[in-house]
């Protein structure tokens, strides 16, 4: 009995350890698939985290004040490209001293970004250009700079350039609520034109419609990274004019970037000597910015946007009215190709601020040292390798596409000096597009 006992006992705890070790193994597959899950969705949270800020490009979102502040906080929280060891960062924003934040009124902010700028602006980078001579807000003239250009053209590169300015109030896409459109002319062309006057004047009176889109599109304010920085802190004050009036003009720099505006439609600007606004027109290899419009899901259903004959009339249309602009205001127009700036980064934003009349910043350079020489993020960032981002589309569009294009762009293309790809075997053997061109 007592040798049955035992066995017994010995085949019960046989049994137990046999459960127990495949209660382990049911726990470890268990904990396996929902670390591939996690993994999962982590790299799902990351892709659209990436992405959709530009995928969701004009599809309205409704969301509390608090939401949309925390979501866009994730794209655009303090930034600072570098600079001397051991110095403040612009954008570091130290906290204000406040018993809470409902005691703050707008002039205590207005007071705290007047401080900030103070101790960032370095007069002797600007020659004669002292801080009270260029500030609105102390009758002085900002120096302004605009970035004419089309969807996927780089600007988003340069206008991220300008903004690395201490001092630069950026004025992002101001035309975003016209939808995915190109304003070649009337009726839209008044109504786009008033508001970018009002804007570089720092007035945001008769802005309804570009305010209302700002309130669920948070991007239209967000990449103005010194302004969103006092919304994230304050937004019962983010879309009112009554504040966002007078913070504008306390900046000395005001830059725009406008993909919606063709270029003989700035002239009215250029001619207005009060803006003090110069332009640089933008230009893109229409192969290129049409291959990268393809990760756009707001792109396909406008033909202004992924139409090759469209895209190209507006090129050529953007070519006479270079010539035009060029012999009239030629210390206040210039074009740029976007290939140009890529494979010669730091040269070429020399040439370009040195047009603006602004200076290399160390801010400016260690932009540029940080952002191109490697891929980071998603078809939204402005982390490229720059010498290669251009050129994307020799090795990503079939042939028969890039003819198409070619086929529809033939002015544009030659006037821009793009070279036509001629055969599959030549654009896939590391094909070089770039011809020079001049106005003529």
């Amino acid at each position: 009995m007592e040798k049955v006992a035992l066995t017994t006992d010995v085949s019960t705890a046989t049994s137990a350890r046999a459960h127990e070790r495949m209660s382990r193994r049911k726990n470890l597959a268990g904990l396996c698939a929902a670390t591939v899950v996690c993994i999962l969705l982590l790299y799902a949270s990351q892709r659209y985290t990436a992405n959709n800020y530009g995928t969701e490009y004009f599809r309205p979102r409704e969301r509390t004040a608090n939401q949309r502040i925390l979501n866009s906080h994730k794209y655009y929280g303090s930034r600072s490209y570098g600079g001397p060891a051991g110095a403040t960062s612009y954008d570091t924003y130290p906290p204000i001293a406040a018993v809470h934040n409902s005691t703050i009124s707008i002039e205590d902010v207005l007071n705290y970004q007047r401080a900030l700028i103070a101790a960032s602006f370095d007069d002797a980078s600007f020659g004669d250009g002292k801080l009270h001579s260029l500030t609105p807000e102390t009758g002085g003239r900002p120096r302004r700079s605009l970035i004419i250009t089309t969807w996927r053209s780089g600007s988003t590169f340069l206008g991220d350039i300008l903004n690395a300015l201490p001092g630069n109030y950026y004025h992002y896409e101001p035309l975003l609520d016209f939808d995915i459109v190109q304003i070649r002319g009337p009726p839209n062309d008044s109504v786009a034109l008033h508001n970018l006057r009002h804007l570089l004047r720092c007035n945001y009176n008769e802005m309804e419609n570009y305010l209302d889109f700002g309130r669920t599109h948070n991007y239209l304010f967000s990449h103005n990274t010194r302004l969103w920085q006092q919304c994230l802190r304050f937004p019962q004050f983010c879309y009112e004019p009554k504040f966002l009036g007078p913070f504008c003009q306390l900046f000395p720099l005001q830059s725009m970037k406008v993909v919606r505006l063709r270029a003989a439609l700035v002239a009215p600007l250029l001619e207005d000597e009060s803006l003090n606004v110069r332009v640089v027109l933008l230009i893109r290899d229409p192969r290129g910015s049409l291959q990268s419009r393809r990760h756009r899901v707001w792109c396909p259903d406008h033909p202004d946007c992924y139409d090759p004959a469209t895209v190209c009339s507006d090129m050529q249309q953007d070519y006479e009215a270079a010539i035009d602009l060029s012999e009239r205001f030629p210390k206040r127009f210039r074009v740029i190709r976007y290939e140009d700036l890529s494979l010669d980064p730091y040269g070429k934003t020399k040439e370009i601020l040195d047009f603006y009349g602004l200076p290399f910043h160390p801010e400016v350079k260690a932009f540029l040292d940080t952002h191109t020489t490697q891929d980071i993020g998603g078809v939204s960032s402005t982390y490229r390798d720059s010498k290669t981002a251009p050129f994307h589309w020799t090795k990503e569009l079939t042939f028969d596409y890039v003819k198409h294009v070619q086929d529809s762009c033939v002015s544009a293309m030659r006037n821009w000096g793009y070279r036509n790809a001629t055969s599959e075997r030549e654009l896939y053997d590391n094909f070089n597009p770039l011809l020079e061109y001049r106005f003529s």
